[in-house]
């Protein structure tokens, strides 16, 4: 299940390193300038599947197998549960 993007300030980014750094170890930390964003911490993990998978696109015969095994593993969240079998089929 995807969680939603955390978002700091930069004077918290400068402050709380230890915080964003923890946050971004679980999904991307959006930091924001005068309430825009303007960059994204993330893992290193996350952008090197970032920077691996960047087709949008794939036939299933060239979809590497890592990625087939990501999306069986997938499930809904927890109020789509029942939608969980039509993945197991």
């Amino acid at each position: 299940m995807e969680t939603a993007m955390v978002t700091v300030t930069g004077e918290r980014l400068q402050k709380a390193s230890g915080y964003v750094r923890a946050e971004a170890r679980r999904a991307p930390v959006e930091v924001t300038y005068h309430g825009r964003p303007e960059l994204v911490v993330m893992s290193v993990e996350d952008y090197a599947l970032l920077r691996t998978n960047r087709r949008l696109a794939f036939l299933r015969e060239e979809m590497p197998d890592a990625r087939i095994e990501r999306i069986a593993g997938n499930r809904m969240a927890p109020e789509h549960a029942d939608l969980d079998a039509l993945m197991d089929e």
